[in-house]
Formats: C-alpha cells, structure tokens, sequence
C-alpha cells in the first residue's frame, strides 16, 4: 500500500535521502550494482517469497491470474544481472571506476558524479519500469525519492523493500512514496532534488517542468507507441506463430506500456484471417476484466470507439469489431493502413494491410518523434535492411516479434542513453 507523506515527514525524508546519499557515494560502483542485481535475481526467482507475496498482490491489483504478473515480472527482471548493469555503465561512462575517482577520459581525467538525490514520478504502465528508473539512479550513486502514480500497484515499494533487506545502507537511499497533488510537499521535494526524471503524458510533463525549479534538471519521457510487421514470408511459414509473437508484445501488461504495438501491418493477404486468433491469444495471456468494471473515464473512450467502429464497418471501410464491452481484449482489421495513433482506451488493437514493407517505414516517419519500438516478423537479411529504413524513419528500437517487451539493460529509452543522461562530468586538469 503506498501510502500520501505529510509536509514535516517530507521534509525529515529528504534528510535522511541526503544523508543516505552522501554515504552512498563513497560507495564503489560495483558494490552498489552487485546489491542491485543481488535484488533483482530474488525478483527473478519464482519460489522467492517477496517475488510470489508481490505476484499475489499484483495480480490482485490489476484483476488478473498470477501467471499474467508472472510473466510481466520475467520480462521485466531477467536483463538486470551485474554484469548487464555493469556493462551498461562502462559502455556510457567509459569506465564505471568514473564513479568512484577521477579516470583517464580522452585526453584529460574526469569524473562522473551522480545527482545527491532524484525524484521519480512515474506513470500507470508497465509495473516493472518505476524500478528500472530507481536502478538507473541508484547505479551512478543517487538517492531516489520515487513517488508511484495514483492508482498504481506496489512493485516499486516491494523492490525497495528487498534492496533495504540485502544492503540497509543502499535501501536507504530510496524512498518509495507519494503526495497529494496540491501539496506544499511536491515543492519541498523537488527544492532538495537535483535532478527529477518523469514519465507521463505531455499535458502532465509540460505541468511538472513550471513546478520544478530552474536549477533542478528534467528528464522527460514523453508518450510513445509501438507497432509490429508481420511479413508475407513469416506468415506463409507459420501464422500460428506469428499470431503468438503478436499477443505476446500486444498483451504485456495489459497494453500499458509504450513497447506494446497499438497496430500491426501484415503484409499480404489473408490478414483479416488473423483478426479473431489474435484477440483470443490475447485475452489467454491478459484476462483483463470487462470493460463494464473499469473507470468511467475509460468505458466513456471504449463506447466512443465502438461506436466509430461500426461507422468504420458500415461505410466498408473495416471490419467488425472483435470483443466488446464484454470482453477485455478488442481487435479490428481494417482495410486502410494509417500512422500509429494512441488508441482512446488500453487492450485495443487495429490490424491493417501494407503492399509491402515500405510502406510500413512511411507510415512511422509520419509519426517521427512517438515510435518507441518496432517489432518485425521475417526473414533476417530483410528485417536487416527494413531495420535501417526504419532507423531513417525515426524508430527508437527494431527487435524481433516477440521481443518487444525484452529489451536489453542497455536499451536507448527514447533514443538516450540511460546513463549518461543522469550524471555531470568534473574535469580534472592536473
């Protein structure tokens, strides 16, 4: 349960952030990473007690079987092994002694200093990325006030948690909690941070950057969407398989993170074939509760849409809906491919037909700047050459189908690097 934090318990938190963090730097670098990854394999063990406690309590909150969160959490922890972790440092520092001591950087020395305390304000989504946020941040040396969305589930506390159990030292430098949206609180917080990293939609982003002070730094990630190409070869060779790669990016997390497609091109016929195998797959592997019982504001945009479905289905310019207010899951196939476009509800998705691949890479530069991720079935040498198309489109990320949700510890979020981003450089000149 994460619990709202009062004026006068922020302002003695922060202490503590700040004096955690003065101790933490004096840390070495591969001993702060080494706890971490140490945390994230009890996470990655199936018959740990905090990783099975945590499934039952996510499963819960977001109404569905535990062999759903199972699979989120897989995903989610498999890559944050110490050598992974490690290695992402050196491949954006150079040399993860840089955040121990000055070190031989080009032709001078340098060292890389991590902020004394961040804030994360993290978004609904995918429950497993407020943590990769905190590891970031306390993987060059900083204490992390991470404040969970409204409604959000606990995994990011249960973490913290774990960290605090392995290392009482480390553990202390997070805290994991929030406040109310109109407190004095945010702007306690932030005077103390240097640096806030947050995830949200652009109307949210655009409130934080004139909340947070001029001498506080902000990084930002904004929305993204995703989609995914199923070639004509990988669906004449098997389309049960392409079907099963599809639902397993589609229905991760119930669609809520920027890495599940919100649309696929299929390339060839028979794509409309496709339309009810995809939806089945994806309710087996995200039973979400019917629509009925969700937030009016969500049933209200899933009314809307249906509606505009069968307008879409009645002119002939798409197909009948798949699912309903009933069902969890909704797929449409439609007979014109467009740009991805946010759908107006989550566990919505549009199959569409292309003539050929590039098409598929015309359609992302038109939305240059919000496509986080493409997810391509088919033969290599042509996923190879549609991955440098794809990469002059504007796309942040080519993985295989499938694959989508698993991207490795050192993956450019939004094009950056998850690094260096988070740290300033002291030039020594000895």
């Amino acid at each position: 349960m994460i619990e709202e934090i009062s004026a006068g318990a922020a302002r003695e938190t922060c202490a503590a952030l700040l004096r955690a963090g003065t101790a933490l730097a004096e840390r070495p670098a591969a001993d702060v990473v080494a706890v971490l990854a140490a945390a994230a394999s009890r996470w990655r063990d199936p018959v740990d007690p905090a990783r099975q406690e945590g499934e039952r309590a996510l499963a819960a909150h977001h109404g569905v079987p535990r062999a759903a969160i199972a699979r989120v959490l897989d995903a989610g922890f498999e890559t944050w092994t110490a050598e992974a972790l490690l290695g992402r440092v050196r491949l954006d520092l150079g040399d993860e002694r840089a955040l121990d001591d000055f070190v031989a950087v080009g032709s001078g020395r340098r060292m890389a200093v991590g902020p004394r305390l961040a804030v994360v304000i993290a978004s609904r989504g995918v429950p497993t990325t407020p943590v990769g946020d905190a590891i970031d941040l306390l993987s060059v040396k900083a204490s992390v006030w991470l404040k969970p969305a409204a409604g959000a589930d606990d995994l990011a506390f249960r973490f913290a948690r774990t960290v605090r159990e392995l290392d009482p030292g480390i553990g202390a430098a997070i805290e994991v909690s929030s406040w109310p949206r109109e407190s004095s609180v945010g702007a306690q917080v932030f005077e103390s941070a240097e640096i806030v990293v947050a995830t949200g939609r652009d109307e949210t982003l655009a409130e934080l950057g004139g909340v947070v002070g001029a001498g506080v730094r902000l990084v930002v990630h904004g929305p993204r969407l995703s989609a995914a190409i199923v070639t004509r070869e990988a669906l004449a060779a098997d389309p049960d398989a392409c079907v099963a790669a599809l639902a397993d990016d589609v229905a991760f997390a119930g669609q809520a993170g920027c890495l599940s497609p919100v649309v696929a091109w299929i390339e060839g016929p028979p794509g409309e074939r496709l339309v009810e195998s995809v939806h089945r797959a994806c309710e087996e592997r995200w039973p979400a509760p019917a629509r009925t019982a969700n937030e009016p504001a969500q049933r209200a945009a899933w009314s809307e849409w249906s509606s505009l479905a069968r307008i879409e289905q009645a002119a002939g310019v798409a197909g009948a809906p798949v699912g309903g207010a009933e069902s969890g899951w909704s797929v449409q196939w439609r007979d014109h491919a467009e740009p991805p476009a946010p759908p107006p509800a989550p566990r919505i998705l549009v199959l569409a037909p292309v003539g050929d691949v590039e098409e598929a890479v015309r359609l992302c530069a038109a939305a240059r700047g919000i496509v986080a991720a493409i997810g391509v079935a088919g033969p290599a040498p042509r996923v190879a050459s549609l991955a440098r198309s794809l990469a002059r489109a504007g796309v942040e990320r080519i993985a295989p189908l499938g694959r989508m949700q698993r991207p490795p510890a050192d993956w450019r979020r939004d094009g950056r690097s998850p690094i260096a981003d988070l740290v300033r450089w002291v030039d020594f000149d000895a």
